[in-house]
């Protein structure tokens, strides 16, 4: 049997109660608790609770940014299935805004950017642009090879990602509503029509 991965249970511990609680209620005796180890065994990895919520934002950020990631490499670039694999990155992308990771996120920049505004650029640095900066890369070769006309990549990207997520804030009463498959993947269509009626050739 591998040993525990402390550090790991840690973390996967903090990220919801950080959420859920925000930065003042959250209690290390309750990450500790949730991730079944002692309150020294939490100071001994993270120093204190600032550091380990810095390292759950930038943890969560690391998660986001992988699914992000593998969804914008895998787009299909050819003549016959662009389109629909624009579609499938588009419910790839909206899912990942959904996933419990992307909402503890949300919430933990919402209610603590005031606090410590470098939690904002830990979140742009680990997750934000390195998406964007992908997305660009995948929207100019579709504009190479002639399915898309752009002007500016990285605009191109930002706003696919915003016409994608256009409709599920209120669907989904801002990630506490769950809707059907079919709700969800009508408003991620709706978003890419929207995005190739302004770039299609």
């Amino acid at each position: 049997m591998a040993p525990r991965d402390r550090r790991r249970d840690i973390l996967e511990a903090a990220a919801p109660i950080f959420g859920d609680e925000g930065y003042e209620r959250a209690s290390i005796e309750a990450i500790a608790g949730r991730a079944g180890v002692s309150k020294p065994t939490v100071y001994s990895h993270f120093g204190g609770k600032e550091q380990l919520f810095r390292e759950s934002v930038a943890d969560s950020a690391r998660q986001q940014n992988e699914a992000a990631l593998g969804a914008i490499l895998a787009l299909d670039l050819s003549p016959q299935n662009w389109r629909e694999s624009l579609f499938q990155l588009g419910l790839a992308l909206a899912d990942c805004s959904l996933s419990p990771c992307s909402v503890y996120l949300d919430r933990m920049i919402a209610a603590e950017i005031g606090r410590d505004p470098e939690i904002y650029e830990v979140v742009q640095t680990r997750a934000v642009r390195p998406v964007q900066e992908a997305l660009a890369g995948r929207m100019a070769m579709l504009g190479n090879a002639g399915h898309l006309k752009i002007d500016d990549p990285a605009r191109a990207g930002r706003q696919f990602l915003v016409l994608v997520n256009a409709e599920l804030p209120d669907l989904t009463m801002l990630g506490t509503r769950r809707i059907s498959a079919e709700e969800f993947e009508a408003a991620v269509r709706l978003g890419v029509e929207t995005f190739l009626r302004a770039y299609a050739s």
